[in-house]
């Protein structure tokens, strides 16, 4: 296997990221929270793009299931090609960006805020025309990312999405959860990805699965695969695969499913068992007590164990850190680099 790679470096540090924002930050949090529990926002939408449109997802799952506020994104085409005339008045809308420097973000963001939104970036960079262009600003505080494939920022979005949850619903055990992962993530685990690997060395194309808060996951794990390992690869939630997807699935057709410790998980189990029976390659990422309590289910699965899990928020955070590794190393297998993909630059500029 060749040196660790700068992926697989960079996601080490989201241990320390992590820590960090408990105390970076804060005060902004704190300020934005106060004024959206006075003045309750009727909705929110988010503005990203790649990786960071994954997290913001995974923001809708995270505000309508624990503040019952609608979330949406908004495509910035409407804006920066359509040129449309939307109403943002009494709306709450937050950017999730590594460099801020996007043009057709920039522009929604100044949009949304001037047609009444309260506004809010969260950026890696600081002093980005993004920030400049919000009301408020949250640094992810990563630091330098050098690899073209995001890691530590997107765990530091993700982990800035729980921390902003967890203070506006004022839920003192999700911010104990939250101060808790830096520990959890910094464990080494014994288990290894030998098994996981020889599964898809070889293959052209994948699923990845989630339900629910795993789903923005299994989507960030498919652009993963197909710009550091030059896979193809595809997600799915849970339910949808059920529809034309599932045909598919056959012998020896390779799957990644996510298990989370919350409602979804009974429907991902009966999901695997439908796999099962169809002789599919199976490789189940999840929490190793979740991996313990259904081992039977899980016998003719491949599995990747997590640190334990603390609640559905947060076994998003441990189930990607240890996804990164794997794809990195898959990458070395598929004789690719996962820091230098062929054909993507750090920073991409749209409109």
């Amino acid at each position: 296997m060749s040196s660790q790679s700068l992926m697989e470096s960079e996601t080490e540090e989201s241990s320390s990221i992590i820590e960090s924002q408990q105390k970076i930050g804060l005060p902004v949090i704190e300020e934005l929270v106060q004024r959206l529990q006075k003045h309750p926002p009727y909705f929110a939408s988010t503005i990203a793009r790649g990786s960071s449109d994954h997290a913001a997802y995974f923001a809708k799952y995270a505000f309508e299931t624990q503040l019952g506020v609608p979330t949406s994104s908004i495509a910035p085409s409407v804006h920066t090609i359509y040129k449309s005339n939307i109403n943002y008045k009494n709306g709450f809308v937050f950017a999730i960006s590594q460099s801020g420097k996007s043009d057709d973000l920039i522009e929604c963001m100044a949009t949304a805020r001037k047609k009444g939104a309260v506004t809010l970036s969260i950026v890696n960079e600081l002093n980005s025309p993004l920030e400049k262009e919000s009301e408020y600003f949250i640094p992810l505080n990563a630091g330098k990312e050098s690899s073209v494939a995001a890691t530590k920022s997107f765990i530091a979005s993700l982990t800035r999405v729980i921390q902003l949850v967890a203070f506006w619903r004022q839920n003192q055990d999700l911010k104990n959860h939250l101060a808790q992962l830096p520990c959890l993530l910094s464990q080494k685990n014994s288990e290894q990805y030998h098994s996981a690997l020889q599964l898809l060395q070889h293959e052209k194309s994948v699923l990845t699965i989630g339900r629910g808060f795993t789903f923005p996951i299994a989507l960030e794990s498919a652009l993963k695969f197909k710009e550091t390992c030059g896979l193809h690869a595809e997600a799915f939630s849970g339910a949808e695969i059920l529809h034309g997807p599932f045909e598919l699935v056959q012998k020896n057709f390779p799957l990644i499913v996510y298990l989370q410790k919350d409602e979804a998980l009974s429907g991902i189990l009966k999901l695997i068992d439908k796999f099962q029976e169809k002789e599919a390659k199976i490789i189940a990422i999840a929490a190793e007590n979740i991996i313990e309590e259904n081992k039977n289910l899980l016998k003719n699965t491949t599995v990747i164990p997590t640190a334990p899990s603390l609640d559905s928020l947060c076994d998003v955070v441990t189930l990607i850190h240890r996804f990164y590794p794997f794809a990195a190393q898959l990458a070395h297998l598929r004789e690719r680099n996962p820091d230098l993909p062929k054909n993507l630059n750090k920073v991409t500029s749209t409109i």
